[in-house]
Parts: C-alpha cells; sequence; structure tokens
C-alpha cells in the first residue's frame, strides 16, 4: 500500500465562514466603522503612516464612539482601511472574522477544518456500535488514531465577502411547535424574540465568507503505507482495522463517497425539519436543500461536505443519533432548557437575496492538467483581486510621484530664479558702483545685461536713465572745457 497525494478542488457551495476565533473578531467602533454602505476594518499602522492623531483616535475607541471615528478620518478613511466591505445590512453587532494566514494575510481555508469534517463523517461510517469516539479512530497517544494517516492541506482563497445570518428557531405554543426567526434573547418574563416573520436584523451576525463559486487548490494525502507500518509495528488493537486498511487503499473517490452518504442523508433530514416547522422563506431553504442534494454524485467523483460555522450539532458528530429531526431528538428534560426541543436552532445566511444554509463545499479530485488549468484560472482572479484592491493604492501612488515631481520642479525653479535675482543683483550693485565712480559708459553696458535677465525688476531702467543722463552731463561740459 502506497501514500498517495491527490491534488483537489475546492468550491464554495454556500457561504463558507472559518472562524479566526473569538479574539480576531472585529468590533464595531474598534476594529471597524459603517459609513456609506461600507463596512471599513481600520489598520492602525496606515493610520499612524498617513498621519491621523493617534491619541484622539484612542479616546474614540475607548467610548467606541464609531461616527467620531469616521469624523476623525474623513477622506482618509480608505487609506486607513485593512479591508473595506460592501456592508449587508447594519449591524451593533462584532463581525465574525475569517481566518487569514499570517505572512499575506490571505483568507485561508485551514486543512484542519476539512479534516475535522471529515473525521465526523468517517465517525458514522466506521462505527457498528456505541463506541466513543477514541475508541472507532484510535489514540494519539500511542500513534494509531486514523486521522494521522489522512493528511489535508490549507487552502488559500481568493477573496471574502461580509454575509448576514439569522438564527431559525422553533417555538412552542402550548404542546404545538412551529418554526420562527430569533430576533432577541428571552426577556426577564420568559417572553421569546421569536416569531414566524422574517426580519434581516435583530439577533443577526454578519459573518466574513468566502462567496460561493469561489475556489482553491488543495491536496488530501491518503497514508496507506505509513498506516501499514504502524499496524504491523504496534502492540496496541486498532478498531475497525480492515475498513481503515482499505479505504486508505482505495482511491479518494470512496472517501468522497462516504462523505456524499453523511451530507446525502443530513440533507433529506433537514429538508423535512424545515417543512415540519415552516415560516416565512423557510421556503427558499427548501430549495437551497434540494439544490445542494442535485450536486451530489453517485459515484463518488466529488464530494459535498458541511463544515465550520454554522456546522450544527448533527454534523459535527457524524449525523448518527437520530433517524429525524423533528420527532426523535425529543425535548431536554432536565436543567435551565427542561421542556424545551433539542437541536432546534439552526444558522442561516442569506446570499445574492435569497436564504441558505452555510458552509457547504464541493471538494474534487484532479488531474494533472485540470490541476494546471485551475491553477492559472485561480492565478488570473487572484491577480484581478488584487489590481482591485491595489488600484486605490496605486492612484494614490501615481499621484504622489507627481507631487514629487512638482515638488523637484517647483525646487529647481526657485533655485533657478533665485539664481537669476542675485545675478540681476549683483549686475545692478556693479552698474551703481560704477556710476557713483562717473564710469557711466561701463555702467551702462552693465545695465543692459541685467536688462536682459530682467523679469518683472525696473531698478536697471530708472539706472540706465540717470547713468545716460549723467553721462551726457558730463560729456556736454567736457566739451564746454575744451572748447
Amino acid at each position: 500500500m502506497e501514500d498517495i497525494k491527490y491534488p483537489i478542488e475546492l468550491e464554495v457551495v454556500t457561504p463558507l465562514s472559518v472562524g479566526a476565533g473569538n479574539d480576531n473578531e472585529w468590533t464595531r467602533g474598534i476594529d471597524f466603522v459603517q459609513k456609506d454602505g461600507k463596512v471599513y476594518v481600520i489598520d492602525i499602522q496606515k493610520a499612524v503612516a498617513n498621519g491621523i492623531d493617534i491619541d484622539r483616535l484612542t479616546q474614540l475607541f475607548l467610548r467606541s464612539d464609531e461616527e467620531g471615528i469616521s469624523q476623525l478620518l474623513g477622506n482618509k478613511i480608505d487609506k486607513v482601511s485593512k479591508f473595506i466591505f460592501k456592508s449587508p445590512v447594519k449591524t451593533t453587532n462584532a463581525i465574525k472574522a475569517f481566518l487569514r494566514t499570517e505572512l499575506f494575510d490571505k483568507p485561508v481555508v485551514a486543512g484542519s477544518s476539512l479534516k475535522g469534517s471529515i473525521r465526523s463523517a468517517l465517525f458514522n461510517y466506521l462505527r457498528i456500535d456505541e463506541k466513543k469516539n477514541e475508541e472507532v479512530f484510535g489514540n494519539m497517544k500511542d500513534g494509531t488514531d486514523l486521522m494521522r494517516f489522512i493528511r489535508v492541506a490549507d487552502i488559500e482563497m481568493p477573496s471574502t465577502v461580509l454575509v448576514n445570518t439569522k438564527i431559525f428557531n422553533l417555538m412552542k405554543d402550548g404542546t404545538h411547535w412551529y418554526g420562527g426567526w430569533k430576533h432577541g434573547g428571552t426577556d426577564r418574563e420568559g417572553n421569546s424574540h421569536t416569531d414566524e416573520h422574517f426580519k434581516p436584523t435583530g439577533f443577526n451576525t454578519l459573518y466574513e465568507c468566502v462567496a460561493p463559486g469561489k475556489k482553491g487548490l488543495g491536496s488530501i494525502i491518503l497514508a496507506g503505507n505509513a498506516f501499514d507500518l504502524m499496524a504491523k509495528n504496534t502492540s496496541s488493537s486498532i478498531a475497525y482495522r480492515d475498513k481503515k486498511k482499505a479505504l486508505l487503499a482505495s482511491d479518494i473517490s470512496s472517501l468522497f463517497q462516504i462523505v456524499n452518504e453523511v451530507t446525502k442523508s443530513y440533507l433529506q433530514k433537514e429538508k423535512a425539519f424545515f417543512a415540519k416547522y415552516p415560516a416565512e422563506r423557510s421556503e427558499e431553504l427548501i430549495d437551497n436543500i434540494d439544490y445542494l442534494l442535485s450536486l451530489i454524485p453517485d459515484d463518488g467523483s466529488c464530494c459535498l461536505l458541511k463544515m465550520s460555522a454554522g456546522v450544527g450539532f448533527h454534523s459535527i458528530t457524524g449525523d448518527w443519533q437520530y433517524k429525524d429531526y423533528w420527532d426523535e431528538p425529543g425535548q431536554w428534560e432536565y436543567g435551565r432548557d427542561a421542556g424545551k426541543k433539542k437541536f432546534k436552532s439552526r444558522k442561516t445566511a442569506e446570499f445574492g437575496g435569497r436564504l441558505q444554509l452555510m458552509g457547504f463545499v464541493k471538494l474534487r479530485k484532479l488531474n494533472k492538467e485540470e490541476f494546471e488549468n485551475v491553477a492559472d484560472e485561480l492565478f488570473k482572479e487572484h491577480q484581478a483581486i488584487k489590481e482591485e484592491v491595489l488600484a486605490p493604492v496605486k492612484a494614490r501612488e501615481v499621484e504622489r510621484h507627481k507631487a514629487i515631481e512638482t515638488e523637484k520642479q517647483l525646487k529647481v525653479e526657485t533655485e533657478k530664479e533665485e539664481k537669476r535675482r542675485n545675478s540681476y543683483q549683483t549686475l545692478l550693485s556693479k552698474a551703481h558702483q560704477l556710476y557713483n565712480n562717473e564710469i557711466y559708459d561701463e555702467a551702462i553696458n552693465i545695465l543692459h545685461q541685467a536688462g536682459l535677465i530682467a523679469v518683472n525688476e525696473v531698478e536697471h531702467s530708472t539706472l540706465l536713465d540717470e547713468c545716460v543722463k549723467a553721462r551726457d552731463i558730463s560729456a556736454f561740459r567736457q566739451s564746454l572745457q575744451e572748447g
């Protein structure tokens, strides 16, 4: 058995958010401001570089003064923003940021996130009894964990957008459960702010997402050889050894087929859930589920996988506990949720004017030619996005260079003018000295030279007239003496 590396294409099917963690959320009035239908994520270093008063900015951050920050940044807001997004709706909540690479700050689908979703599907496939997670996969401590032998690379994505999300919830009217949209928490009297009407705001959250249709390239390694070596050299028993060995020895289409079976079952149960508990616009979710089901092939040529934000209880656990989502889960018996339906909430996203389930991606194995074609296609898309993002920066850079060149030219002209003026004053000074010494002809020649470089000056003309007059008087007197 060999270790085989499969090049894969990841295509986002419904809005995908791979969270960067709560510590990296963007907080309104600190990390971002909303203005003119856009969200500006502020970059402190850019603010410093563009001459923003950081002490004033810090004081505004402390008060989360969004309006004050916008006024302080003024027309420099584009220049000092790290990211600029079109805002789907106004929000007072933090924005859930997408995971990014540390070096180039690119959105990235972490291999660990993909691997976690694959693990959930495999848990469903492997288990045939009530064994626990560790008993199914093996143990990291002794090196028997199956997921050590399925290696998934990180996948960079070209761009992100902001997507509004709402929670679909269940409400109870007596003994009757029905669907609704959550617009707020439960008040002190125990009244729920959930009803059947959809509103884009109220208990909504903006997520930074990769939009449907965007693609990235990565790889999955099925390390069958490494698994064989481990199995031969371990004293530990390996649960489901033959199934694991067969999976790692097979083409990746076998893994895709396993994922598809879990996804298909999950979607069918979700469709029945929304059909049983309808609310305003829930038919859009059913249409979306039908579309997702249509993407699942019969041959394992690709797989449809649900992952990351909005994944929900059923997907996280491999969807093996319940045959349906509307009846069998039942109600909580104890604690503060006693009497409530189990797993009754669904996070939904609105994109392109339609409601969708979050986090579905399609994985497809690529041959060499396909990989090169997709890589070329993605390179062009990355370059186009890069050009779009950098266009304002380049425009500002062109303006900056123009300003520098203008300043240089002005300096040259100033120096040239200063030199001319100094020359003019030097000639004028010499002419004055010659005039005072009654050497009029030489003074007149120098004043003619001064006239050639004069621009707005008239001193030389006045002195020239005086020199000519003095010379003529002097010549007249001399002629009288000689006569």
